[in-house]
């Protein structure tokens, strides 16, 4: 099962993510590489575990 990535706006149409993405391209393109690959992990279900994501809420809980 794949996933799309979806990133936060603004009212305004503001990206936070996007924005802070563009300026870590710029500023560290090693890291602004790692953290890709990391989100491109993330579409797929099989890497939906620590370190690249962590459960939300009531701990006793496994929703998955």
């Amino acid at each position: 099962m794949e996933f799309s990535i979806e990133f936060y706006e603004t009212d305004s149409g503001r990206c936070p993510v996007r924005k802070f993405l563009d300026d870590l391209k710029e500023s560290d393109p090693g890291d602004f590489a790692a953290v890709m690959a990391g989100l491109t992990k993330l579409q797929s279900r099989h890497y939906h575990r620590p370190p690249l994501s962590k459960h939300v809420g009531d701990e006793t809980k496994n929703q998955f």
